[in-house]
């Protein structure tokens, strides 16, 4: 069932001045529910404006973004509602945490939506819970966490909101590989646990391949790919015209079949490569 739906849909800055600028042309896309989205693309290719239309940060030029098949603009005083039901995480977001405590900070949404006292708890200590901070730092400031830290209360911030879709803008930028796995790791609890739909902008081709289900590709302003995770990175050489890669691991199944192994053109992933190279490393050793 589509959830989330745009139609035609363009976005120009400036317009009418020397520095008009088409960010998106005459995008139509349509997202599941329960869907987890990575959106690849290189700098500059409307990525960023794409997900702030879609939760009302932006408002479209022209063309339509539908939310359950009703057009989010269509009553403009409602479009505070429509960012409870759409939450945007931004690129660090930990930029963004001004509260006295992560208690407070996760509990700002919840609290704009006129929530009840309870509720606002209950859902700041599941937000809390989702991203693994433990309860003994809700009372701490923000500002005395690691970076790590920071980055989940900003998530569990918006996750306290509980919405419908969610859409993070490069989450993992900036951490460690364990900071990026715990991230990962709670983007898909809260996917699974409240059948939600997730779209992950990503630089990253390894975290895009690891977590998500369909792969949108943007180029200058337009969508290229649009496809199951598997079919998006077997097209290796035209995302290298565009300026993107595909995952590590997939360049070296490339680098091994060259070589004559015969290897499967699926690997994006070193679990997948795992699964693939253990038959032959087995026969090499029963030699």
């Amino acid at each position: 069932m589509s959830v989330l739906e745009v139609r035609n849909l363009s976005v120009t800055y400036a317009t009418g001045t020397p520095f008009e600028k088409t960010a998106i042309q005459g995008i139509n896309l349509c997202f599941e529910q329960g869907d987890l989205v990575g959106i690849i693309g290189h700098t500059g290719s409307g990525k960023s404006t794409l997900v702030q239309t879609l939760n009302g940060l932006l408002r479209p030029t022209d063309g339509q973004v539908l939310l359950d098949g009703v057009d989010i603009w269509e009553t403009p005083q409602n479009i505070r509602q429509v960012r409870f039901r759409v939450g945007l995480v931004f690129q660090y977001p930990e930029h963004q945490l001004f509260e006295e405590t992560c208690y407070k900070d996760i509990a700002f949404g919840p609290k704009n939506m006129g929530l009840s006292a309870e509720e606002i708890d209950a859902r700041v200590r599941e937000a809390a819970a989702y991203v693994d901070l433990k309860p003994s730092l809700l009372e701490k400031s923000p500002f005395d966490l690691s970076g790590g830290e920071k980055r989940r209360v900003a998530i569990a911030g918006v996750m306290a909101m509980r919405p419908e879709i969610l859409i993070l803008d490069e989450p993992t930028a900036g951490l460690d590989p364990k900071g990026r796995d715990t991230i990962l790791r709670q983007i898909r609890a809260y996917r699974d646990e409240n059948h939600a739909t997730v779209l992950l902008v990503s630089h990253s081709m390894e975290d895009v391949a690891r977590v998500a289900d369909r792969v949108l590709v943007m180029d200058h302003g337009e969508v290229a790919m649009y496809d199951d995770t598997p079919a998006v990175f077997a097209r290796a050489e035209e995302l290298g015209k565009r300026g993107l890669s595909v995952p590590a691991v997939t360049r070296v199944f490339a680098g091994l079949r060259e070589r004559g192994l015969p290897l499967p053109e699926n690997a994006y992933t070193v679990e997948q490569a795992v699964a693939m190279l253990l038959p032959h490393l087995r026969k090499g050793g029963d030699r």
